[in-house]
């Protein structure tokens, strides 16, 4: 990490972070007056976006099973975990659904963090509305807000925010951003969300927020 000055934050992310069993406690070793900014969004759009994302980054797409197959059905090949033996329906143990309960990651956290040490950013209204997520942000770090809604525009493709520079002209988020998922079955969906629903329930007491999943 950088030296920071006084009247400066340093920020650094990673998507890996959240679900670390190691890293909230090695964190709080480095600096136990850390300031935590955590992402989520609907669990079963995240697991798809993840499938969506693993796919590109392999360069399999029309090698790997289908979404379908990979939450709720045989899976045995392509994972290391048990896919015989589902958890309500639901291959439980595939990464992608795993990351989704929230609530264990974030029981890890609020064991080395106060939660007034912890923001959590909605990532739906982050795309629907991002001048008010990134002002609540602001907020949380102790910064003068400067976020406004005629600083965002929406990319006409992607329908993902982008900011809008001085002369009007949108800078947008990169080509691994905002990727097409794929259509999936409306049996598999229902059963994502059956089976996420008491997870949701569990993370939305743990951090006394409802949120529209």
């Amino acid at each position: 990490m950088p030296e920071t000055r006084i009247g400066e934050v340093t920020i650094e992310k990673s998507p890996a972070y959240f679900h670390s069993k190691m890293a909230p406690e090695r964190i709080k070793s480095l600096n136990p007056n850390t300031k935590i900014i955590i992402v989520v969004r609907d669990p079963v759009t995240r697991a798809i976006s993840d499938y969506t994302q693993s796919s590109s980054k392999r360069k399999r797409v029309g090698l790997m099973p289908s979404f379908e197959t990979m939450a709720v059905g045989d899976c045995a090949n392509w994972l290391r975990a048990n896919c015989t033996t589902k958890t309500r329906g639901v291959n439980a143990g595939w990464g992608a659904i795993r990351i989704g309960v929230y609530h264990k990651h974030m029981k890890r956290w609020l064991d080395h963090f106060p939660s007034q040490n912890i923001h959590i950013v909605d990532g739906e209204k982050l795309i629907s509305n991002p001048a008010d997520e990134i002002s609540a942000t602001e907020k949380f770090l102790g910064l003068s807000p400067v976020a406004k809604p005629e600083n965002f525009g929406v990319d006409p493709i992607k329908k993902f925010p982008c900011l809008k520079n001085d002369d009007g002209k949108l800078h947008c988020l990169g080509k691994t951003k905002g990727r097409h998922h794929p259509d999936v079955e409306p049996s598999v969906m229902r059963a994502l969300k059956e089976f996420y629903g008491p997870e949701n329930k569990k993370f939305y007491q743990l951090v006394n927020h409802w949120f529209d999943w």
